[in-house]
């Protein structure tokens, strides 16, 4: 099977073709007060070869070399030198003092990580990149900024350092993959998560709905989103403090030193983290003598959260032999408390679980054959130590006063004192080939192997061998390969991309059967994905469709289990689905005012569903369900005189059980899937002002709103489903989110930010959730009320 695989890539790539050498090349022209600039004619040897649109961009294609271009517009032009090279991103931006002067003094500004953004976008995929570069006065963590993008539903069971769930275009959970700086993200540990990142360690965020990209390089069913770390072309230094409600303190550092020739560098990416999130929850008490629950205020005692993250790097470039070599050096670690069960019915006060982790990363760049080839090789290797304990024997309620003693230990389940090592190797290689002007192959390929081998006392032993089932090794590996074509065609207005996947895992450990019987065992499997996509772009309008048959496979929690009360399954098979998306968008501006509108349909066709079967005493995942999801998102943004900036957007996604063959569930066929929102959106609005109280300081104030509508919690049948905005009936209030006869959840934050032009510091303060409404995302687990948060971001260099 794996040879069949690998020819029909190796014949795949038989249809790429040659032609002349030629490169994109963007150019970016704005004013002095950085408004983009229409309708400036691109002029090479006296042709006109393009005109800037309303966003100030014009795409054109070149040879390599070095060009003089004329910009125009009426009887004004001025002249400037560009060098193009395929390897590069080509993009050159240009500030004009006075169109209405007959020379013009012309400034180069760098704006890679603007550019980058906008290559990402207007690419054929379903994509958005959000710039975080503006937003590193923000507080909070990259959950929040992530929670306001179109098509985007982020869920979590509390404040700081809580699991965080991402939702995207209908699929959820391990559905979607999630990266730093291309790498699964996992390889960091929990120090670097959705949960705990700061938005100052970021440049911008990119997310994939339903059709990944091949310099990925990994399985998803749908979709994935990259977080990119901040790197920059000049030195800087940066420190931020923010301090808020529930004894929150956030810091960051981030640095980047470079000698004079630019042929060596140092810097930093660090954050640290720490919250008691004792925030006041509406909780169940149980008296034992009336046996009534009743629900009170109760504050949180046992869910304190500490993490850090210290990342440290050093590089030589712009060599001879190479590009770009870097060593990066990591070390974080995560202490978090538990303080409740899934639903907030169980009580703890003593459980906690721990993670130390180090990772070391090494990453070679160069390009070949005048900048044809280029190659981006990555190797790195982690170790993590976890602890998870679970031994107390005395019981606690919401009041944080002891209610049961001299018990068995273990407040969750039969009591735990887990130590897990687990080693993780990775490598990946991102290659690309400049057949031609118009012709480009990619190609990809990932080994991910983790090892893993731990005790615990007091968690599962199989019942012949008496053999602690965490001190048998356990190895899982992956191997994940991709080759792509990318092709542009009349004049880049229309890009294609096609693509084959491949991907290939095994694992061994140990297994047992329902009579206690276990013994070394080991599963593959291998599955074949592939994609497409078009993109049509005119400037004000824009046009894709994509599709990919994309492939999950079974991580190694979900094949051996957690050696408490999942046990393992050797047999499972990759998650698939059929995803399909069509987007369209129109852009518009008109001196100080501009528009944009997007939308968005997609569908997604999903079988063999990682699914875990509860039962007793152990559970194990399975693969049961299928599912279909059909949805549209919308967005859009406004800019007002350049003062006042608008937005908003608005998600449905209708995911519905299908194909159902247990019998008992038959009355199941087509209903929504439960615990998962359907209906969301957010709404923004942002202002400035200018030397407020200093020439050239700034006030900014905005304000957000997300709105969630209510969703089941329980699966039921559809023709038992309200209507959108009817009332639910009596007997199905406690089964929705919220239950107390709401129809939605409205969060409301606002923020004011004092931007100092020197020293260059900015001040903050935000207030969340300042209605202070019960807002849930999982089941009945209440998140934060109203909470406040102050932030002081210095740069110093």
């Amino acid at each position: 099977m794996t040879k069949r695989y690998l020819s029909l890539i190796f014949l795949f790539s038989a249809f790429f073709v040659s032609a002349k050498a030629a490169c994109p090349v963007s150019i970016y022209v704005d004013d002095s007060n950085k408004n983009p600039l229409s309708a400036i004619t691109i002029i090479i040897d006296h042709k006109s070869v393009g005109v800037t649109n309303a966003t100030g961009l014009a795409n054109i294609l070149l040879d390599e070399g070095v060009y003089q271009i004329e910009l125009k517009k009426g009887n004004s032009s001025i002249n400037r030198t560009i060098r193009v090279s395929c390897s590069a991103e080509n993009y050159f931006a240009f500030t004009l003092s006075n169109l209405e002067m007959k020379s013009f003094e012309l400034k180069e500004v760098q704006i890679v990580s603007k550019t980058t953004k906008r290559q990402i976008e207007t690419s054929p995929f379903s994509v958005q990149a959000i710039d975080l570069r503006k937003s590193y006065d923000k507080g909070g963590d990259v959950s929040e900024v992530l929670n306001r993008a179109s098509g985007v539903k982020l869920r979590s069971d509390g404040n700081l350092g809580a699991p965080v769930q991402i939702n995207l275009g209908g699929l959820q959970g391990k559905a979607v993959r999630l990266f730093k700086d291309g790498i699964p993200i996992e390889l960091f540990g929990h120090g670097f998560s959705l949960g705990t990142i700061p938005v100052n360690m970021l440049d911008r965020v990119e997310i994939y709905k339903g059709v990944l990209p091949i310099y990925l390089a990994s399985d998803a069913l749908g979709g994935g989103v990259n977080l990119v770390t901040r790197t920059g072309l000049d030195q800087y230094a940066e420190l931020s403090y923010e301090g808020g409600s529930f004894n929150t303190h956030r810091a960051t550092l981030n640095a980047l030193w470079q000698d004079r020739s630019k042929k060596w560098y140092l810097g930093t990416n660090s954050s640290f983290n720490y919250s008691d999130n004792d925030y006041k929850v509406n909780a169940p008490f149980y008296d034992t003598q009336t046996s009534v629950t009743e629900y009170r205020d109760a504050r949180r005692f046992h869910d304190a959260t500490k993490s850090y993250y210290a990342e440290a790097y050093a590089g030589l470039q712009n060599r001879s032999w190479v590009d770009d070599l870097r060593l990066t050096l990591i070390n974080s670690s995560f202490d978090k408390e538990l303080q409740h069960d899934a639903e907030m019915n169980k009580v703890y006060g003593q459980a906690f679980s721990k993670e130390l982790n180090n990772t070391a990363l090494l990453n070679y760049k160069k390009r070949f054959f005048n900048d044809k080839l280029n190659i981006n090789l990555l190797g790195s290797f982690s170790s993590f130590k976890t602890k998870f304990v679970d031994t107390a024997t005395v019981r606690y309620g919401w009041d944080g006063q002891i209610i049961g003693s001299n018990l068995r230990p273990g407040e969750i389940n039969l009591g735990n004192n887990q130590q897990i090592d687990y080693q993780f190797f990775f490598s990946r290689l991102i290659a690309s080939y400049q057949l031609s002007a118009k012709h480009t192959i990619d190609f990809s390929q990932m080994h991910y192997e983790q090892h893993r081998k731990g005790s615990d006392p007091l968690g599962a032993i199989s019942a012949i061998e008496r053999i602690d089932v965490l001190g048998v090794p356990a190895v899982y590996q992956k191997n994940n390969l991709g080759l792509g074509l990318r092709s542009s065609w009349l004049g880049d207005h229309l890009e294609s991309i096609v693509a084959l996947k491949y991907y290939h895992f095994n694992t061994k450990g140990y297994t047992t059967d329902n009579f206690g019987l276990g013994w070394q065992s080991s599963s593959s499997g291998e599955q074949l994905g592939y994609l497409g996509g078009l993109r049509w772009n005119t400037g004000r309008y824009m046009f894709k469709v994509s599709y990919e048959y994309a492939n999950r496979l079974p991580d190694e929690y979900e094949i051996f289990g957690d050696a408490r009360l999942i046990k393992e399954n050797m047999e499972l098979k990759p998650e698939k689905s059929h995803n399909v998306n069509l987007n369209g968008q129109y852009s518009f501006q008109e001196g100080d005012h501009s528009l944009t509108l997007s939308t968005g349909l997609f569908y997604r066709k999903v079988k063999d569903i990682i699914f875990l079967q509860l039962d007793i005493p152990f559970s194990r995942y399975i693969n049961y369900e299928r599912a279909e999801v059909k949805g549209f998102e919308v967005e859009a943004n406004y800019t007002l005189s350049k003062r006042f900036d608008f937005g908003a957007n608005l998600t449905y996604q209708d995911i519905r059980r299908v194909e159902i063959e247990e019998t008992m569930f038959k009355n199941l066929e087509g209903s929504r899937i439960p615990n998962v929102p359907f209906l969301f959106g957010n709404i923004w609005f942002s202002t400035h002002f200018n030397g407020v109280f200093k020439a050239n300081d700034r006030l900014e104030v905005n304000w957000n709103a997300n709105y969630t509508h209510r969703f089941f919690l329980k699966a039921i049948p559809k023709n038992q489903e309200p209507g959108l905005f009817e009332k639910v009936q009596d007997f199905q209030t406690s089964l929705v989110i919220p239950n107390d006869d709401r129809l939605a959840q409205f969060a409301n934050n606002v923020g004011v930010y004092y931007h100092f032009a020197k020293p260059k510091i900015t001040l903050s303060a935000e207030c969340r959730n300042i209605g202070n409404e019960k807002l849930y995302d999982n089941f009945n687990v209440q998140k934060p009320g109203r909470s406040l948060y102050l932030k002081l971001v210095y740069q110093f260099l």
